[in-house]
């Protein structure tokens, strides 16, 4: 049996505009050769083929929605902080999924940022199993020349910046002890 693995996602955005990105309606997913050539870089059980049905967004009426339904997940222990002095928006879940399937809406979700964001290097969302050691990488999305790009090439952890890699691990496990400590006064 697979482990859930964790999201990250961490780009550089004005307060105004994450504001707008979470005030807006979400956006349907098109099928397109990133989506297409991402799809046949990843090895699943059962892969079906990509089609325009199965990419879809969640059901909510805005971004916020999304955020907050995650949040309130307990399970997926979700967070959405945003560093105003960095102009940083750092979102992610550490228990978010292991079905590809599942996670078509998030990518979508993510990559409907691509407007919004600030230009930055440093834009960049992760699915990795974090807890669990394994050097695996479901997906990675960049942000370059204001596009958002699911990276058919990103396979595991050492095809990524490992700069990236470990702002990540670092974040995550902040985010970890943040949790822990809130869970244990509860």
């Amino acid at each position: 049996m697979s482990e859930l693995s964790s999201l990250y996602c961490k780009v550089k955005i004005t307060k105004p505009q994450l504001e707008k990105f979470l005030n807006s309606p979400l956006e349907e997913p098109q099928l397109n050769e990133n989506w297409l050539n991402f799809w046949e870089s990843r090895q699943m059980y059962s892969k079906s083929v990509l089609t325009q049905e199965l990419l879809r967004s969640y059901g909510d009426n805005n971004n916020q929605e999304v955020i907050d339904g995650w949040i309130e997940y307990r399970e997926a222990m979700a967070f959405s902080d945003y560093d105003e002095a960095a102009e940083e928006w750092h979102w992610g879940m550490m228990f978010f999924s292991e079905n590809f399937v599942e996670m078509i809406p998030m990518f979508a979700f993510i990559i409907s940022m691509e407007k919004y964001v600030s230009e930055s290097a440093e834009n960049s969302a992760i699915v990795f199993p974090f807890f669990w050691g394994d050097s695996d990488v479901s997906a990675f999305i960049s942000f370059e020349n204001g596009k958002a790009i699911l990276s058919p090439k990103v396979q595991t952890l050492n095809d990524v910046d490992s700069n990236f890699v470990e702002q990540t691990k670092e974040y995550l496990n902040n985010k970890w002890e943040e949790m822990a400590k809130d869970m244990e006064m509860e």
